[in-house]
């Protein structure tokens, strides 16, 4: 006897968003052939750029126009929704991983800091998304300056890790 064949009516109908989806990597990849021969894939100079680029800024503060076609991270726009869950913007999901993250460092230094604001973050993927997160903290207690830190969480639904948390280093003048 021949195993039946069971067609699922919703599986026939287009995919509107994947569709879209593959269109743009389409397009993308049009784009892209004037850098070399009608490929997707990247070459040494774009390995060069990217390495360039973390070399000077690490993750934090990772250029991401810099990046032609290998994508090492993104940037994350605070209005949009890529990777929070609505009614939640990804600006409200970096400030909750922000607010995690100063708690973390101020119950291994016994400090009393609030979070002032998210500046900027960044974001690759690595079992979930590592957020690679700017934000300004100041004491609770006194009228002093905002604090820049940098914080790397891990995020993956419901799941908060915070890996590192730290006052950003000043540069060298």
């Amino acid at each position: 006897m021949d195993p039946q064949v069971v067609v699922d009516k919703k599986s026939e109908e287009p995919d509107l968003k994947r569709q879209k989806l593959e269109e743009e990597e389409e397009e993308d990849c049009e784009e892209m052939s004037s850098y070399s021969e009608s490929t997707c894939s990247f070459d040494s100079e774009d390995e060069r750029l990217v390495e360039e680029e973390y070399q000077r800024s690490g993750y934090y503060d990772f250029d991401t126009t810099k990046q032609r076609r290998l994508v090492f991270c993104y940037p994350v726009i605070f209005e949009d929704s890529d990777v929070a869950h609505k009614p939640e913007t990804d600006g409200d999901l970096v400030h909750r991983l922000s607010k995690i993250a100063l708690q973390k460092y101020n119950d291994d230094k016994l400090e009393n800091l609030e979070l002032v604001r998210a500046v900027k973050a960044n974001r690759k993927y690595g079992a979930g998304f590592i957020f690679y997160i700017t934000f300004e903290a100041k004491d609770a207690n006194s009228h002093t300056d905002p604090i820049t830190f940098q914080a790397a969480v891990r995020y993956l639904r419901g799941i908060e890790t915070v890996y590192r948390v730290h006052p950003k280093p000043l540069l060298d003048s």
